[in-house]
């Protein structure tokens, strides 16, 4: 079963168990939790320690809370991964990754371009169709209209009504995966001019060294935190790569000009 260590003030406890983890949280009576399949899942991601996992510090969390918000705005909810046999297997994060879903978009898109050079018109497009549900859903579901950004789904236990998992994780800040829909195309032209501006406000990422890991207002920023605050060149492209694809070419450069004029390392 899934091992989980409850931190409060200065005792911890080790728990184990889906319901047990899930009665935790309910009642909220904790500083903070470490749970192995959250790490786990977070770096397979190969974003280590992001906030849209629920990573946070204390002292992030205690002034997140103090200010408003709720503890458990920053834990994660998990699924058994079992086959068929119901032998469990693992454990996967309860959301939907909109990198992934961007991602996604381009695999059906390149698909398509493979089976139309392979003379199959009807493979082509279905994958067509099938990136275009992809897009639909990306800008549906991911994107936050009162926060002009794409971020990742909660999945709920049923659907909603317009037919997303879940809302978007609005509560754990905005980061590089916003602009993956602008680097795969999938974004509408609409919700792609409300990115760059996000992307190009000194409030938010367009800092001494733009596009890092994590928004200056997500309340899990801090400007050395491996993947919550500091800048990555590959993510850092994906921005430019993004905007460019819609017309931001000449912003993406300053960004650029920016880049190499304040980084080290």
């Amino acid at each position: 079963e899934m091992l989980f260590t409850v931190k409060k003030g200065d005792k911890e406890e080790t728990q184990s168990g889906l319901n047990n983890y899930a009665r935790v949280v309910e009642k909220g009576q904790y500083d903070s939790l470490e749970i192995p399949a959250q790490v786990a899942a977070s770096w397979e991601s190969g974003r280590d320690d992001a906030a849209v996992f629920g990573f946070i510090d204390k002292e992030q969390l205690d002034k997140y809370v103090a200010s408003g918000g709720k503890r458990s705005d920053w834990t994660v909810k998990f699924a058994e991964n079992r086959s068929q046999d119901g032998t469990l297997l693992g454990y996967s994060l309860l959301q939907e990754s909109v990198d992934q879903a961007s991602y996604m978009y381009s695999d059906n898109h390149y698909l398509a371009e493979m089976a139309t050079i392979l003379g199959k018109p009807e493979e082509a497009k279905r994958y067509r169709q099938l990136a275009q549900q992809l897009a639909d859903y990306i800008n549906t579901c991911m994107f936050d209209p009162a926060t002009q950004y794409f971020y990742d789904v909660r999945i709920e236990d049923k659907p909603l009504a317009n037919g997303c998992a879940g809302k978007p994780i609005v509560e754990r800040g905005k980061g590089p995966e916003g602009w993956s829909p602008l680097f795969n195309g999938a974004a509408t032209q609409a919700n792609a001019d409300a990115v760059v501006k996000v992307m190009l406000d000194p409030k938010e990422f367009n800092t001494f060294v733009p596009l890092g890991t994590a928004a200056l207002t997500n309340p899990a920023f801090g400007a050395d935190i491996y993947w919550r605050g500091r800048v990555w060149v590959d993510q850092f492209w994906f921005g430019l790569k993004g905007m460019e694809r819609y017309g931001y070419r000449d912003d993406a450069l300053k960004l650029a000009d920016t880049f190499f004029r304040h980084a080290k390392g």
